[in-house]
């Protein structure tokens, strides 16, 4: 059987319940997996594994919740260097599901605005052939078949069309039909009960669902207790999807008549609301005001006019972002205002405390207006976020009128703020050359000072001003939001958007974390966690370093996410300075370090730093210098004993009566001769310049005994010869005996002799 890595099980055996992650499977044919409650490996042999599973006893488990239904790898980029190759596989798979179930959801939400389309064969096929041109403008240029059209109608909501339940899913198992004439009423029932009035507030959905379980439940124990076969019902997430399928435009304006309004109704025209959170206008410009740039020293290097992205609120006019920088408009300064927008604004409140709800503008839309530019978040990531619960829309191109409230906003702050500071721009450009006004000479306000003005305007002025568009006050109206049946969204999944909005790297991390742009990212459980499951199948390179996807955000330096490609999550990793943790950017944290070294060279000056280190190695320099000559001394004293003693004589004094005995003796190297000798005595007496005879050497007593041997047998030969006959003196000059030749006198004698002395 095959297991992908990442699959988690949740099996039943022994008397306990465990889940398991299945992370590789070995040599021998066994597995390993992931105990969640220990988070240790554990060792699983593949035929037990599978009689679990044949006995239900262990049962794969699939999220409910989008993100985990999703792929993790669809938001990553295949494009990045050192990318495996199986990880850009596996990118590009994911990136083309996610293109197809965008291409089904068009399609299917294209389907229910036309309301009167088939659902028949022909009819599908119909509208499709219909449709595929305005699909191709939309860049959707696939074409899709009848029956996958079908079965994405039937897995998604109608009028909701999450991107999730329209993803192809491998594996995935259809719909089961319940036969049993008990389960079809009861299912009805729940329904009716989701879809009432509801007084003050309808039913939630799990309401309904566990009110089917329950009777569900009873019902199949009594059945037992009678002795019959038990019921087969639907279980928890199959009812969910049931109830939302019987979704009708009566039955949701009987539960939300807003809802079904903007659902199913049409929407008057302009921008409208009728509650706060529903709709939001996002832009960015170039404020009316020149900034100056300082350098260390307070000297002003340049003069700049910064861009101001702004979030409103069309209600209320509340401001939800305002987002002051140098950054020109981007997708980075879009996501900047977001994450603004999503979470409460502590900086304000503790600024100015709650002010009558004008530092509470926060929350999550339900629909936000783009402009249409090339800066703004792309299509992929805007249907991402928009299943995550915020649904996004661009304007159309050259008409200021449908962002007319934001557009609105950028006239009112530079009226109010940025016309009246120091380096403010009043008039157009034309104007300020007749009047010979250089407002950006007289700039003094740096970027973080204009923009604490800009909120205290915005908190004491703006919000608490009536407006005459709106003719009324923008708090009041924002006061709505604490009405129970308007209530605030606030998303629960802030880290996702976070992810989402961050920058996709390849690093390497160790036991000692993530190491990027001189900082360290490491929690000592939190990376050993990763690491368990994480290090058997990776590659390892370099003194045991793995690589991993990492997010970063470069507006924020205080911690980064990290890819679990086992447990299929995100793990954060904090930055390991807490100096760093509170949200800096790295820009920011590269200034500190800057500023910590300057004050360090204020603090010590250079040269004195130069003359301190000057005298230690002087110091150093000096020790060594006395240690060569130390060294120097010992080696010229020992050299000079060495010359003595070989140059020593040894003078004997003779007095009359001495008795002199000559002999030869051979020391040992222990020194323990049979005879009471000193050992020196003989290296003194000795003449010969060769290197004493401190010991035998092996087989030094055979060697002897074969000398003697030898001069036994020699003596015996010259025993056994004959004496030698002079030879006669011949008369005459006398002549060397090496040159005289023998006289041969008796040859029979001779003959004689030689026979003897071969035998």
């Amino acid at each position: 059987m095959g297991f992908a890595r990442g699959d988690c099980y949740r099996v039943t055996a022994d008397n306990r319940t465990r889940d398991y992650t299945f992370v590789k499977k070995l040599a021998g044919g066994s597995l390993i997996f992931l105990d969640e409650s220990t988070g240790r490996p554990e060792r699983i042999e593949e035929a037990q594994f599978a009689k679990w599973i044949k006995e239900n006893a262990a049962a794969q488990q699939l999220s409910s919740n989008w993100v985990d239904r999703i792929d993790i790898h669809a938001l990553m980029d295949a494009t990045l260097p050192d990318t495996p190759l199986e990880t850009k596989k596996r990118i590009e798979r994911a990136q083309e599901k996610v293109a197809e179930g965008l291409m089904y959801r068009y399609y299917a939400r294209t389907f229910d605005e036309k309301g009167d389309v088939s659902k028949s064969t022909d009819g599908l096929n119909e509208f499709i052939e219909k449709t595929y041109g305005k699909a191709c403008r939309a860049d959707h240029f696939r074409k899709p078949s009848a029956s996958g059209l079908s079965r994405a109608l039937r897995r998604s909501v109608p009028h909701e069309r999450d991107l999730a339940d329209l993803i192809s899913k491998q594996g995935a198992h259809s719909k089961r039909v319940w036969k049993d004439p008990w389960v079809k009423p009861k299912l009805n029932e729940a329904v009716e009960h989701f879809y009432q009035e509801g007084n003050p507030k309808p039913p939630e959905l799990q309401e309904a669902v566990f009110l089917f379980l329950g009777q569900a439940v009873e019902e199949d124990r009594a059945r037992r207790a009678r002795g019959e076969e038990g019921l087969e019902y639907p279980k928890r997430t199959a009812v969910e999807n049931y109830i939302r399928d019987q979704e009708t435009r009566e039955r949701l304006a009987r539960r939300d008549p807003i809802k079904a309004l903007q659902r199913y109704g049409a929407r008057a025209s302009g921008a409208t609301a009728e509650f706060p959170l529903q709709l939001v206008q996002v832009d960015q410009t170039q404020v009316d005001e020149w900034i100056p740039i300082y350098d260390e020293d307070g000297n002003v290097e340049d003069r700049k006019r910064p861009y101001l992205v702004s979030i409103v609120d069309v209600y209320s006019r509340i401001l939800l972002a305002a987002i002051l920088t140098f950054e020109k408009p981007s997708t980075l300064t879009v996501q900047l205002a977001i994450k603004q927008m999503l979470r409460p604004k502590i900086f304000l409140i503790e600024r100015f405390g709650v002010r009558k709800g004008a530092t509470d503008g926060y929350g999550q839309p339900k629909k936000m207006l783009f402009d249409n530019g090339v800066e703004n978040i792309g299509v992929s990531m805007r249907a991402l976020l928009g299943d995550a619960g915020i649904d996004m829309d661009a304007a159309p191109k050259a008409t200021p009128q449908a962002k007319a409230i934001v557009e609105s906003g950028f006239n009112t702050y530079n009226k109010g703020i940025w016309h009246k500071a120091p380096g403010g721009i009043p008039y157009k450009p034309h104007v300020l050359a007749a009047r010979r006004l250089k407002p950006e000479e007289k700039a003094d306000w740096a970027l973080r000072f204009a923009e604490g003005v800009m909120w205290h305007w915005i908190v004491n002025v703006h919000h608490l001003s009536r407006n005459r568009t709106l003719e009324a006050v923008p708090v009041r109206m924002w006061s709505k939001i604490s009405d129970p049946m308007v209530g605030r969204s606030v998303s629960k999944r802030l880290d996702l958007v976070d992810i989402i909005c961050g920058t996709r790297l390849r690093l390497r991390i160790d036991r000692n974390g993530v190491f990027y742009e001189n900082h360290v990212f490491h929690h000592p459980d939190v990376t050993e966690d990763f690491l368990i499951a994480t290090v058997p199948k990776e590659g390892r390179s370099g003194r045991g370093k793995v690589k991993v996807e990492a997010i970063i955000y470069k507006w924020d330096c205080s911690h980064i996410v990290i890819v679990d490609h086992v447990r299929k999550r995100f793990v954060r990793l904090p930055n390991s300075k807490p100096r760093f943790a509170e949200g800096l950017s790295y820009a920011e944290a590269d200034l500190i370090k800057a500023s910590d070294r300057r004050l360090d060279k204020h603090f010590v000056d250079e040269e004195e730093l130069i003359l301190a280190k000057y005298e230690y190695y002087k110091l150093i320099d000096n020790a060594r210098a006395m240690d060569r000559a130390e060294r120097a001394i010992r080696q010229a004293k020992r050299a000079a004993k060495k010359e003595a003693r070989q140059e020593e004589l040894v003078i004997w004094n003779l007095v009359e009566g001495d008795h002199i005995e000559i002999g030869s003796i051979e020391p040992t190297v222990q020194g323990t001769a049979s005879y009471d000798v000193q050992q020196e005595m003989p290296a003194m007496v000795r003449k010969a310049p060769q290197i004493l005879h401190k010991d035998q050497p092996r087989g030094a007593q055979k060697a002897r005994e074969t000398r003697e041997l030898n001069k036994q047998v020699k003596q015996l030969r010259n025993l056994a010869a004959p004496p030698a006959v002079p030879p006669p003196s011949i008369p005459g000059p006398q002549r060397s005996s090496r040159w005289m030749l023998p006289i041969i006198e008796s040859p029979d004698s001779f003959l004689d002799a030689l026979a003897d002395d071969l035998d």
